[in-house]
């Protein structure tokens, strides 16, 4: 199962930033992709039909059969998109459509990403030329179930859920995402937690005697604390909802990644069907205005930054390999 949960944020000096982690059982936190502009990739698999990019972007992903699987990314304009699991709920066209970009789902953030600028590119996209195909992922085995997340410069987001009927375009969300149930579902159930609160409650009488709170943090009693989807959207929804808003960047991502700490899966804590531990592999923060990539994974907390303006003069794909082991800083 890939889990995942996501945000977006705004900072005091107009910096804005799309983050969210990845949860799986097998690691995920290979090597960062550098995609240049006017390259050629394939955007289904099994069809030779190639695909030019219009625009350069990079995220944590790799080359499957020379073209590239992106789970996350930012393009040069400041596009911003996330690909997140949605079992039981993504529906995707069972053949290739006449006069559409039929695409993978596990293609999504990459074809979009070479293609629009902002997300009213995205949109259009998607109403009028993307086709998403049931085609299995050769390294999984496997159609993915998967819903997408993007976001730009405006500070806005769009939520992209392919479902039986079409596929929903929803502008107009909280910015938040997990998995499923589908987005609406998530925003409805936001109203059994109304009464969670960041203030401290207030002694009350109680039977003729005054009965206090136990120390600190009596408003936030209620907030679920499990790993389901549901409780993992209660969670960020409420922690984006309540904190300071950041002065910049850097206090931006450090803010971030304290909220996705809440959400973030210890190895052994989600066991799935098969009895493989579901954990949370990385972490990713991508700002739209510098063009900023930053990460950080389950065997290196350390938080890595990549910038893509530097990469823009490149013709061909590049990567980064991803260091994945415990970066401790000695002081004696």
């Amino acid at each position: 199962m890939i889990g995942c949960s996501s945000l977006t944020l705004s900072t005091k000096d107009n910096k804005h930033l799309l983050s969210r982690t990845m949860d799986f059982t097998i690691e995920m936190a290979e090597e960062i992709l550098f995609v240049p502009k006017n390259k050629n990739f394939k955007t289904s698999y099994g069809t030779d039909e190639a695909f030019n990019t219009k625009y350069a972007f990079m995220g944590v992903g790799k080359l499957i059969e020379n073209d590239p699987v992106l789970f996350d990314g930012i393009n040069e304009k400041g596009l911003m998109g996330a690909t997140l699991y949605f079992p039981r709920y993504a529906h995707y066209e069972k053949k290739p459509l006449s006069g559409k970009i039929n695409v993978s789902p596990d293609k999504v953030i990459a074809t979009v990403l070479a293609s629009a600028k902002d997300l009213k590119e995205v949109s259009r996209l998607f109403k009028n030329s993307l086709s998403i195909l049931a085609q299995p992922n050769s390294v999984i085995g496997s159609v993915p179930p998967l819903h997408y997340i993007f976001s730009d410069k405006s500070g806005h987001t769009l939520i992209i859920e392919p479902r039986e009927n079409g596929i929903d375009i929803i502008e107009d969300s909280i910015g938040v995402m997990t998995n499923s149930p589908d987005y609406y579902w998530h925003e409805n159930n936001l109203r059994n937690y109304l009464t969670v609160t960041p203030k401290q409650h207030k002694p009350i009488k109680f039977l003729n005697k005054e009965l206090f709170p136990f120390s600190q943090g009596s408003g936030t009693f209620g907030l679920p604390g499990d790993y389901t989807p549901p409780a993992r959207f209660i969670r960020t929804a409420f922690l984006k909802n309540a904190v300071e808003q950041p002065a910049n960047e850097v206090s931006a991502v450090s803010l971030l990644h304290h909220i996705l700490e809440a959400v973030s899966i210890p190895k052994g804590a989600v066991i799935n069907e098969k009895g493989a531990s579901d954990y949370t592999c990385y972490t990713a923060h991508m700002c739209a205005e510098t063009l900023s990539f930053y990460y950080s994974t389950y065997f290196n907390q350390r938080i890595n930054k990549i910038s893509l303006k530097p990469l823009l003069d490149n013709t061909d794909y590049k990567t980064f390999k991803i260091a994945n082991h415990e970066d401790i800083n000695k002081l004696n």
